[in-house]
């Protein structure tokens, strides 16, 4: 069978209800959960604990380190479902190689892809509940092909990745998303138009709540916090599913395991 070639390092998430043994892991203070996760992408090993999550409004409380209290937050589902005390972020080896496994494997590629590797898994690879949800899942009702709202979402993505590269559009994002209440308005105006939550929720919090993998299109933060290409998605799968099919996978880093 063939080979799927990935062209970014899969990164491991430990949802973690105790810190024990984790003393020497690096802890995170940033802007977003989705750029801890780029960091993991270049190597770097990182706790994220309630509080350290400086910009981001939506990620604290989604992945269960932020009890909700702003109106726009008591809104936002699904989430973890308990309080957490932290969430491990790391390439997928440098996780295996402590003799710990992640709770969700994410996966970032082109569409055919991910699709390739939701079909090697098989049967129950991908979750059922979001489909036809663009702010949740790139899986239409259909089946997986994408129509208007994807079209949308795609042209947004690319703006975000241009403006992006200037520094000060990068440092107007992380000001004005520090306010809670513009959060909430941005929230309200992107429900149900664009896709939201791509990192926190849509690749971690479905696949482990769902037991099943999740394929989506990248959200405002995935771009320009995450830094992620407007043409690549982002997709979560339990480790369970990700191990059945290993071998079969090629990524960057793939020789530490």
């Amino acid at each position: 069978m063939k080979d799927i070639s990935l062209e970014l390092p899969l990164i491991g998430v430990e949802l973690l209800d105790s810190l024990e043994g984790l003393d020497d892991v690096m802890r995170y203070h940033g802007a977003s959960y989705c750029d801890a996760v780029r960091l993991a992408t270049y190597g770097e090993d990182l706790l994220l604990e309630p509080g350290c999550i400086e910009v981001c409004k939506w990620s604290p409380v989604i992945l269960g380190m932020k009890e909700p209290d702003a109106s726009f937050e008591t809104k936002l589902e699904p989430t973890v479902g308990r309080r957490l005390a932290g969430v491990r972020v790391a390439q997928l080896p440098d996780i295996i190689s402590t003799g710990r496994t992640p709770d969700v494997v994410i996966a970032r590629g082109r569409l055919k892809d991910l699709n390739a590797l939701a079909d090697a898994i098989g049967e129950g690879a991908l979750q059922s509940t979001y489909r036809g949800r663009i702010d949740a899942s790139a899986l239409g009702e259909g089946g997986r092909g994408p129509g208007l709202k994807a079209a949308l979402v795609k042209a947004v993505n690319r703006v975000l990745s241009l403006l992006r590269k200037s520094k000060l559009f990068d440092r107007f994002t992380k000001w004005i998303f520090k306010s809670t209440a513009v959060t909430g308005l941005f929230d309200r105006m992107i429900r149900g138009s664009l896709a939201d939550m791509s990192i926190c929720r849509n690749s971690t919090v479905i696949p482990f709540l769902e037991d099943a993998g999740n394929i989506s299109f990248f959200c405002t933060g995935g771009i320009a916090w995450g830094c992620n290409a407007p043409d690549f998605l982002t997709a979560g799968f339990p480790y369970r599913m990700i191990d059945r099919v290993i071998d079969r996978l090629d990524f960057p880093g793939k020789g530490r395991l």
